[in-house]
């Protein structure tokens, strides 16, 4: 299969971008990228060529086939990878893995949402004393 049949190419964003980054070593501990690389394939995250790369990579050794399949997801899998990973992950068995992500990415967006509430203090109006 051609790069060009696979949907939405391009980078993944920058939260779940972050999310995979900061869990990079969990993931090369927990995973194996031959058991998740047709489930991704399958639902065009990947294609032949990807995964023909990790199936590579996968031959020496485990952290060397989860490199290569975190770098076709993070690069090349899209802005909808990461939901797509999880349900993934969640198919292949890893349910305690999505389940691990989906936090991180749960408290780097609610942190996300508190910061955008807050107010700018250079562009608010400054609250006069009280006289009495």
């Amino acid at each position: 299969m051609a790069a060009a049949n696979v949907h939405n190419r391009g980078r993944m964003n920058d939260i779940d971008y972050d999310v995979i980054q900061s869990n990079i070593v969990y993931l090369k501990e927990q995973l194996r990228g031959n058991d998740i690389a047709e489930n991704m394939f399958q639902r065009k995250i990947i294609n032949r060529d990807e995964m023909d790369k990790i199936e590579k990579e996968q031959e020496k050794g485990r952290p060397e086939g989860v490199r290569a399949l975190l770098k076709c997801l993070m690069e090349t899998g899209g802005v909808n990878a990461f939901g797509e990973f999880i349900d993934c992950l969640n198919n292949s068995g890893f349910e305690h893995v999505a389940e691990k992500l989906k936090l991180d990415r749960k408290g780097r967006t609610d942190a996300m949402n508190v910061e955008a509430k807050l107010p700018d203090p250079e562009h608010t109006t400054p609250t006069p004393p009280y006289n009495s």
